[in-house]
């Protein structure tokens, strides 16, 4: 082989190493670019499941719109789950399930899901109306400030008294989507629209004439009406189903003992309503002779839908001092007596008070005890010296506010100098009560009074309360007559508010996301 040739093979040679090395390394860079491209498209469907199981996404998606402005499921979430919470404490529905797989209604096919969307929807359209009214009538977000700051407060507290976070309460009350800017800018809205509602709730109140409450009582005097009655009911005794050796009874024995079982209770109610009838009106003496199962002597109710559905026709169906049977299905016979119906006429009273309390002590194994004598003696000489100091002075509703404001130790009054507006018998303690009511009060009237705690409460205090009589008020019927008319009437105003804006509420496909 010449010289030239063999060059030429030599250069063949490496002309296609080179080409084959070439051809691998573009392989490898074709499998490289492949792989990397695969490698990209991972993580970027990683991150983005990261992100959908965050809630990023689903927090943001529109769930409703309120005139025409969006609320993301976030947003919603705040009106949804105040919605679903008394259902929730109720025990109406399982945690445990999603709320759009519990019907709430078989008929219509509607579940819980369906049902809390609307009323959040409801919620979020009434403040949102409430709100814009504010903002017109001149209220402003300072007016709620310190409402606002106090709630955020105690949001932390509970955080962290519960040894958690304030995202992690607010997770637990409101949903996964919960954000603490969220919660607490619509809770601002929240407590202007519900001020706003409130001082025209008042303005309600304050405004009906007397013909205007007579007028309403006429119409309405059953629901404000106070019933007097009494009732002995007797319930069957219970039969058992093996006799005295322990053989099991058949079905048809068991039913003609509890047949029996039924006429018995039957007899005893009729012996008790014949002795009623025949000039034994001392239902309390009735109640021992007969023992019946459950009794009432002399319960008062307000409104004839307190009385029981058991009995409630019959009841008032009778007239003053008449008595009936009333047979309960298979489960008993009532005797119902009526003795009165009408409105309530006992006054309200004003009064202002400061309470010096008596420290509770604890034993050893830290129980609540009763005060020491000396924690006592130190609230009374305290009590002593306030009633001095304000018989020093000029002895006005005024001046007494002014030292409740400075010594009471009752954190609702003693920044409003003491003061409790419209009180009602049984509102307060025992001792309190009586003092006000059993006594024929004057304008001014001062008294120092004793109140013994309860250990078995948690919210018992001990202590005196030095209390100054205002004056009386109006009767406890006409404060209820105003109460409902005031209810209606606000709630009338903020209907009106809703159908006569743009506040069309509009389920969006966001909200599925809530009560999962």
């Amino acid at each position: 082989m010449s010289a030239s040739r063999e060059k030429k093979q030599r250069q063949g040679g490496i002309s296609d190493k080179v080409t084959q090395a070439d051809q691998k390394q573009a392989a490898y860079k074709r499998k490289v670019r492949t792989y990397t491209a695969i490698g990209v498209v991972v993580v970027v469907l990683v991150a983005a499941l990261l992100i959908w199981n965050s809630g990023f996404f689903q927090s943001r998606a529109t769930a409703a719109t309120i005139g025409g402005e969006k609320l993301t499921a976030a947003e919603l979430s705040y009106y949804y789950y105040d919605q679903r919470y008394t259902y929730v404490y109720a025990g109406l529905i399982d945690t445990s399930v999603p709320d759009d797989e519990q019907i709430l209604n078989e008929e219509e096919g509607t579940t819980y899901h369906d049902f809390f969307v609307e009323q959040a929807i409801a919620s979020a359209q009434s403040v949102q109306a409430r709100y814009d009214a504010a903002l017109e009538a001149g209220y402003t977000e300072a007016d709620i400030q310190d409402d606002l700051d106090a709630t955020m407060e105690s949001l932390e507290s509970s955080a962290a008294s519960q040894g958690t976070s304030v995202k992690g309460i607010l997770v637990s009350s409101y949903g996964k989507y919960m954000t603490e800017s969220i919660f607490e800018r619509l809770t601002a809205k929240s407590l202007l629209a519900n001020l706003y509602s409130n001082d025209k709730l008042e303005e309600f109140y304050d405004s009906y004439t007397s013909e205007e409450l007579e007028a309403y009582y006429e119409e309405h005097k059953d629901s404000i009406d106070d019933f007097e009655y009494s009732y002995l009911y007797f319930t069957p005794a219970d039969v058992e189903d093996t006799d005295e050796d322990g053989n099991e009874l058949s079905d048809e024995e068991i039913e003609e003992l509890e047949e029996q079982a039924l006429a018995d209770a039957k007899e005893k109610a009729e012996e008790a309503l014949a002795a009623y009838e025949e000039g034994d009106t001392d239902v309390a003496a009735l109640i021992e002779e007969y023992e019946p199962n459950t009794s009432g002597d002399h319960s008062v109710v307000t409104g004839s839908t307190s009385l029981s559905s058991g009995y409630r026709e019959e009841l008032l169906e009778l007239d003053e001092g008449e008595a009936a049977l009333v047979e309960n299905g298979e489960s008993g016979y009532y005797v119902v007596i009526f003795h009165s119906r009408g409105r309530n006429e006992d006054l309200s009273a004003d009064i202002r008070h400061i309470l010096f309390q008596a420290v509770a002590a604890t034993d050893e194994e830290g129980n609540l005890t009763a005060p020491t004598e000396e924690e006592w003696e130190s609230a009374k000489a305290e009590a002593d010296k306030v009633l001095a100091e304000y018989e020093a002075g000029d002895k006005t509703a005024e001046a007494f506010g002014e030292l409740a404001n400075e010594y009471s130790d009752d954190a609702s009054s003693n920044t409003a100098g003491g003061l409790y507006e419209n009180v009602t018998r049984g509102q307060f303690v025992d001792e309190l009560d009586q003092w006000i009511f059993d006594q024929e009060h004057q304008a001014g009237d001062v008294d120092i009074v004793r109140h013994e705690g309860d250990l078995d409460s948690l919210s018992s205090y001990w202590g005196y309360h030095l209390i100054y009589f205002q004056g009386w008020g109006e009767a406890e019927w006409v404060m209820a007559v105003r109460e409902d008319m005031s209810t209606d009437d606000t709630t009338a105003w903020e209907d009106e508010l809703v159908e006569n804006g743009n506040y069309e509420g509009v389920a969006a496909d966001g909200a599925k996301y809530l009560g999962t």
